[in-house]
């Protein structure tokens, strides 16, 4: 979704270290590695006929596997997009999507060549237009809030986008002590099933630093960075687990990058080879 090959080592690691359930079942999606290559753009979407066969190939896996629940480590936030729409139409009802993350990810093609930031939109029916198509179970968005968005420092067009769409948002400051206004939400809407989005960037740099915005070297990033903390986003959803049956839980963006870097070093080194 974004032209940043380490998000797939970051995807990769993501697999290493997440815990494996005694009744889980692992699938991967395959991803091309012509990360040289000069970046397509097609229809104002960077490699988009590769992600677009990316897509194919995560909706085929669901319905080879027919799972009850799904998690998914990413890679970027455009990895969800065939997970949460499929899990849908097992949880057509009473289903809500709690989008952990800085930003509101659904831009337009107009506006950015990154699938990734779209991919809410395509989940509502907006977003890039062939990857709306492929949702077989569009969100209303009304069951969509987002939990931790830094409101405040959103780019021209999602801020038109937020007025034209008016979505449901908690921010940082809100959801510091305790999870009340969230539950509250949920509860007043009557839902039982919850899909959970958790972009990594969510978390603060200050607190968590295997994020883009982190990446050593950089000069300071003009984008939104993420407020919360790692404890804070984990009693988070503890605390709705205790209530809500979760179905799906994405993990995205998480990049490591004294791993990445060392690892590209050492594969500098000759005696290695």
């Amino acid at each position: 979704g974004i032209d940043l090959p380490p998000y797939y080592d970051g995807s990769r690691i993501l697999d290493m270290i997440a815990p494996r359930g005694e009744h889980m079942e692992c699938a991967e999606v395959p991803v091309k590695m012509n990360f040289a290559d000069t970046v397509p753009v097609t229809d104002g979407i960077a490699w988009k006929n590769e992600l677009m066969e990316q897509q194919r190939a995560a909706y085929a896996i669901c319905e080879e596997k027919d799972p009850d629940r799904i998690i998914v480590l990413g890679g970027d936030c455009s990895v969800e997009q065939a997970p949460l729409d499929y899990l849908h139409g097992k949880y057509p009802e009473d289903t809500a999507i709690i989008w952990f993350d800085a930003h509101p990810d659904f831009t337009r093609p107009k506006d950015s060549s990154h699938e990734h930031a779209m991919v809410l939109g395509n989940l509502i029916g907006d977003g890039a237009p062939d990857f709306a198509a492929m949702v077989k179970h569009p969100f209303d968005k009304k069951d969509v809030i987002y939990a931790g968005i830094v409101a405040d420092h959103l780019e021209v067009w999602e801020e038109e986008y937020q007025k034209e769409y008016q979505m449901k948002f908690l921010t940082p400051d809100q959801l510091a002590e305790d999870s009340g206004p969230l539950l509250a939400w949920l509860r007043e809407n009557g839902y039982k099933h919850v899909m959970i989005h958790w972009d990594l960037d969510v978390i603060s740099p200050a607190d968590f630093r295997s994020l883009l915005c982190a990446e050593p070297h950089i000069p300071p990033v003009e984008y939104a960075v993420g407020e919360m903390t790692l404890d804070q986003i984990l009693r988070l959803i503890k605390d709705v687990s205790a209530e809500f049956d979760i179905v799906a839980l994405g993990i995205t963006e998480f990049l490591p990058w004294d791993i990445i870097r060392l690892q590209k070093g050492l594969g500098e080194l000759e005696i290695f080879n």
